[in-house]
């Protein structure tokens, strides 16, 4: 899809038609009046005039919710394996009071879950009148497999009141649904293999054009994600497609590389075509629309795991992801944003199994890195660690969290004249570290989402403190392209790698694990 395919979406959608609601007497404030066209600039309200209708959302204490909100129409029948169209306009006003469904996937015990209607995003919108604030975007992680905007885990309304922003979550396409390629599907559109990734795009252009009636600036837009979110992230700093979307970007925990190209995500798509029934049909596509969401999904799955990558994921398709996102950072030809990027100090370290010996850990270390584990094993030796399986944890979050967030740095630095920062969160917060992800409740501020032993967690004074520095950081650099937290936050520079620490007490370091990073460079360039 090119771009004038995808600034489709921001046109005016459907039949403007339909019934004043009951008591309405003044036609400039029905929904039929506002429907589906793009909105002037206003303070957040309970309804909010946009391109998908006129959206009625809650107010609770200072903060609006709009929940549920469609951008785009539900990928069924002919649009499923299609890039994302604009939604039908709705002859009556949209209730965003309840979060919408996650986009279909297996649950961690094999259950299936979801709904392919799931292309929706939620606001949330402080209420007091001010000047246009700036907006978070949100990509949810899960292995672009698992996740959802809907985890409560996600809820923005605490980091928006905490940095006096606008925070908005998205759902996208998953697994076979969002990322399949197949040729006879790149034959259609070549869109084939990116689905979920347009519509993220598409999620922007909506805010792009929609936010200002919320009270925010669509000229102030930052991108944040984690894990696969992050590196869906870094995705779209590189697309073309999404240029001009957002001013500044924030990846934590996710990567700029490794993507597939067309050709290795087509081998994918011919097995996925296979475990599906449809091989050898005369229209493959016809018979891939014809299966249920469910055996979809269950045609060659995919676990979320961050031990290994996953077969789905945005494709180097020439097109929408023209070159791998980190050879566009160092090219130059990425989106030219304000970057932040970092990783967690133990990030497998909740995945790893156990590894009691040490000749154990060096089986794990020869499957994982074949004929490069002797070198791995000389710079790691499990003497060198509490137990051998903290060894694997240190070599599995070095090689593919902490130094390639380095990379990315730099990589960024390279070609673009706007400011880079690199963080670090260390701060032990769980029994096996600082583990992938566990820095999400301290941006969100929502420990209450965690269940420990069926209660929800109870945040320390200290955990209350690093989730005010990490928002503060988080929001100012929303704010301003600028993280304004305590101590100052240096800009990025290659020689001596100044990076922001989360601690029990946050601050800054000159080089993270700098002689392992040097070690992986040398190993895999």
């Amino acid at each position: 899809m090119n771009r004038l395919a995808l600034l489709a979406l921001l046109v005016a959608c459907g039949d403007h038609g339909g019934a004043a609601p009951d008591g309405a007497t003044d036609t400039a404030t029905t929904p039929d009046a506002f429907a589906c066209t793009v909105p002037a600039p206003a303070a957040a309200a309970e309804r909010v005039p946009t391109t998908s209708g006129m959206i009625h959302g809650a107010l609770s204490g200072t903060m609006y919710a709009y929940l549920g909100i469609p951008y785009a129409a539900p990928p069924t029948g002919a649009l499923r394996f299609a890039p994302p169209a604009a939604p039908a306009c709705p002859s009556a006003e949209v209730a965003a009071t309840t979060l919408g469904p996650m986009c279909p996937q297996l649950a961690t015990d094999g259950t299936f879950e979801g709904s392919e209607d799931c292309l929706h995003l939620n606001v949330w919108a402080p209420a007091a009148a001010e000047a246009p604030r700036a907006v978070m975007v949100f990509i949810h992680g899960g292995a672009n497999v698992a996740g959802s905007a809907s985890d409560p885990l996600f809820a923005g309304d605490k980091l928006a009141a905490a940095g006096d922003v606008i925070v908005v979550t998205v759902d996208y396409r998953l697994g076979q649904l969002g990322f399949i390629d197949h040729s006879s599907l790149a034959a259609e559109n070549n869109a084939a293999g990116n689905y979920g990734l347009l519509d993220q795009i598409a999620a922007l252009q909506w805010v792009h054009a929609n936010i200002a009636a919320f009270g925010g600036d669509p000229a102030n837009v930052t991108l944040f994600g984690e894990s696969a979110g992050g590196r869906d992230t870094c995705s779209l700093v590189a697309a073309p497609g999404a240029v001009g979307l957002f001013a500044h970007a924030i990846v934590e925990s996710g990567s700029c590389r490794g993507l597939p190209t067309r050709a290795a995500a087509q081998m994918v798509g011919d097995t996925f075509v296979t475990a599906a029934g449809c091989a050898g049909n005369v229209d493959v596509p016809g018979c891939l629309r014809a299966l249920t969401a469910e055996q979809v999904i269950r045609a060659n799955p995919a676990n979320a795991s961050i031990l290994v990558s996953t077969p789905y994921q945005p494709e180097i398709d020439g097109t929408i992801q023209p070159v791998e996102p980190q050879a566009a950072l160092v090219a130059g030809t990425h989106n030219h944003v304000a970057f932040m990027v970092g990783a967690n100090a133990d990030e497998t370290g909740s995945a790893v199994p156990a590894i009691p010996t040490e000749a154990a850990y060096e089986q794990m270390v020869n499957t994982t890195f074949g004929s490069l584990a002797s070198q791995v094993l000389a710079h790691y030796p499990a003497a060198n660690f509490p137990t051998p399986r903290a060894a694997y944890v240190r070599v599995t979050t070095d090689s593919r969290f902490v130094c390639p967030s380095r990379d990315i740095a730099r990589a960024a630095m390279h070609a673009q004249a706007q400011p880079v920062y690199r963080y670090f969160f260390q701060y032990p917060a769980t029994a096996n570290g600082a583990v992938h992800g566990i820095e999400l409740p301290f941006v969100f501020g929502t420990f209450s989402a965690i269940m420990v032993n069926g209660n929800p967690f109870m945040p320390t004074a200290t955990d209350l403190a690093i989730s005010a520095a990490i928002q503060t950081d988080w929001t100012s650099f929303a704010k301003t392209g600028t993280p304004a937290g305590t101590p100052t936050w240096p800009t990025y520079v290659v020689a001596s790698d100044p990076t922001r620490t989360f601690a029990a007490t946050p601050g800054e370091m000159d080089g993270i694990r700098t002689a392992d990073c040097d070690f992986w460079d040398q190993l895999v360039p």
